[in-house]
């Protein structure tokens, strides 16, 4: 949800909100490198040489895993769409800014011109 809201942002051009939303995300990413350091000793054991209470334990762990990989794979996706998304949006600002400031150098240019012709 924290990454499709990151899209919806991105597409709304709301620089201030996502900002925030960053702020939040990145106190999410804190949250899940806490864990994995919790983790950390646990990542040397193979998952058949661990001591499971049972197999329905190692099975609802095992899905678990799948779900993160498949959550994490989403989130890479959705991140990619969201810097391709802010890239083309500079792009159109600066092509914009380009367009005012020619416009603004054609209407100095004119004006001189004008003064001159006096």
């Amino acid at each position: 949800m924290v990454s499709q809201r990151q899209l919806e942002l991105v597409a709304e051009g709301n620089v201030t909100v996502l900002l925030e939303h960053l702020g939040q995300r990145q106190r999410l990413w804190g949250e899940f490198e806490l864990l994995e350091r919790q983790l950390e000793p646990h990542k040397n054991i193979p998952p058949e040489k661990r001591t499971w209470e049972c197999t329905e334990e190692r099975q609802r762990t095992v899905a678990a895993l799948n779900r993160c990989k498949e959550l994490m794979e989403q989130i890479l996706a959705n991140d990619q769409k969201s810097l391709a998304q802010t890239a083309a949006q500079k792009d159109d600002v600066e092509a914009q800014l380009r367009r005012v400031q020619q416009g603004g150098n054609a209407a100095r240019g004119y004006m001189r011109q004008s003064q001159l012709s006096r």
